[in-house]
């Protein structure tokens, strides 16, 4: 197998140094007795029961998807889009270089008969609705969440940026979503500025990303479309308060009591800690922005990296059996994923989506 090209090794050598920052940093400060007495007395069930929510969500995920497909022409089943959403999140957790944003396309496409730019086009539209998701989570946070409860004076300060960056957050994803809505609803225009553009480079080029911004311009074909704007809105709304319910729960498995406000808080700070650069498996990143997320809210050491270890267990081990499961029937074959992932990220960016996880 060729090695990947230089961008995408730069990128895993920043993946490599901040997980192993991170996981060394979680490492050095468990107390591995009292983390073990913690998890003795969580509660199974309401662990289960956040396990089978956030399994849940991918299936909330593949209906959104159905609505943003629904312009292309024929009926897309939501169980063909539940097995590339499980396919996907599978491979980016087993697999570099965010290889689940190549499979989940490609097995969408091939179960649906839909042409593959025209399917990659609604799966960035996905992420632009998850921006709304995110923002619906900010802005309940906004609402009910009260300084951190026993907080010092430097947390209660964090809670406060943090209503403020979301405030800015939210802003920029509007401003995301209306720059996506207008492209598509001014599809003339802006395929002659493309056009015009394109004439910079050689024509065999121009024929190839015209055939792509066609097929992406088709693919945003919902924002012409009110009652899937509404269906796709409403969907995203509720697949990031489904996550946020989920982490609920954890903490009454915990038996800690905390608000709702501070289960979207978590919500927005895993979502932004999967943005970052890290190693396959989200190992590192996530724990520690978990330990940290526990510890602002007032919980013992060995009660955050406890929570941490078991956020990261009910996230990602039940969806990726589910995925490897899925892949195996789909015959897919998880190296020429990371191959084609490598060979993407080196030419356009691998950037990691705004996900909950």
């Amino acid at each position: 197998m060729a090695p990947p090209p230089p961008a995408p090794r730069r990128r895993m050598l920043v993946a490599v140094i901040v997980s192993g920052l991170a996981l060394a940093w979680f490492l050095t400060g468990v107390e591995w007795a009292q983390l073990g007495q913690t998890l003795a007395q969580v509660n199974p069930r309401w662990v289960a029961l956040s396990a089978i929510l956030l399994v849940c969500e991918f299936g909330l995920r593949a209906l959104r998807w159905k609505v943003l497909l629904r312009p292309l022409g024929a009926q897309a089943r939501v169980r063909d889009l539940f097995a590339a959403q499980v396919i996907g999140a599978a491979a980016n957790t087993l697999l570099p270089f965010r290889a689940g944003e190549v499979a989940k396309p490609v097995v969408a496409a091939r179960r649906t008969g839909h042409p593959l730019p025209a399917v990659v086009a609604t799966a960035v539209m996905e992420r632009v609705y998850d921006l709304l998701g995110l923002v619906s989570v900010l802005v309940v946070m906004a609402l009910v969440l009260d300084d951190a409860p026993g907080a010092s004076h430097a947390d209660a300060e964090l809670v406060y940026k943090l209503k403020l960056y979301g405030g800015i957050l939210g802003g920029v994803a509007a401003t995301c979503m209306a720059i996506f809505f207008a492209l598509a609803t001014r599809e003339r225009a802006a395929r002659h500025i493309f056009a015009a553009i394109l004439k910079l480079a050689p024509k065999p080029v121009q024929g190839l990303f015209m055939g792509l911004f066609d097929g992406f311009v088709a693919g945003l074909g919902n924002a012409r479309d009110p009652k899937g704007l509404v269906q796709a809105g409403l969907l995203s709304v509720l697949t990031w308060m489904n996550g946020a319910l989920a982490i609920q729960l954890l903490f009454v498995a915990f038996g800690i009591e905390l608000p709702f406000g501070a289960a979207c808080f978590t919500a927005v700070a895993i979502a932004l800690a999967v943005v970052v650069p890290q190693l396959p498996g989200y190992l590192g990143s996530f724990h520690a922005a978990m330990t940290m997320t526990m510890l602002l809210w007032g919980q013992e050491p060995a009660v955050a990296q406890g929570f941490a270890i078991v956020f990261w267990g009910v996230s990602f081990v039940p969806v990726t059996v589910i995925g490897v499961l899925a892949t195996w029937r789909e015959g897919l074959d998880l190296r020429d994923l990371r191959q084609e992932a490598a060979r993407l990220a080196g030419s356009i960016g691998a950037g990691a989506p705004m996900e909950g996880r």
